[in-house]
């Protein structure tokens, strides 16, 4: 489910782009699509012997109870930096970008929707699912 997940947010940033009406939520769309590709690639995932299927299954079980301050979004950009350490930072500046832009300012940049787009696209390149 997780990476029909990540194709439709995908489809949407494409159609979004495509608008040039709403940069901040391309890049929103571009965020949540790596969210979803690299949960997929990651998961499932064996920990001290035990299978999680599924993040939210590990991050309830495991992450919450190693750290109960640890946020879904943290526990994400944490495993795909042991992970998917080569995508580690495109994920990391998707996920930044998107908090600032959601949150601080819609008003973005043509220049930054299409490194978002880039770093999307660069991201997927790390992944074998």
């Amino acid at each position: 489910m997780k990476n029909q997940h990540a194709i439709h947010n995908e489809a949407a940033c494409n159609y979004l782009l495509e608008s040039k009406k709403f940069n901040d939520w391309v890049i929103t769309t571009a965020f949540y699509a790596a969210l979803h590709y690299v949960q997929h690639e990651i998961f499932p995932l064996t920990d001290e012997g035990i299978i999680y299927k599924d993040f939210n299954t590990y991050y309830a079980k495991v992450l919450k109870k190693r750290n109960n301050r640890l946020t879904k979004h943290s526990a994400t950009i944490q495993l795909v930096s042991t992970n998917l350490k080569p995508a580690a930072s495109y994920y990391r500046w998707l996920h930044d970008t998107c908090m600032t832009t959601r949150y601080s300012n819609y008003i973005v940049s043509t220049a930054k929707v299409l490194t978002a787009k880039t770093f999307l696209t660069e991201l997927k390149k790390h992944l074998k699912k």
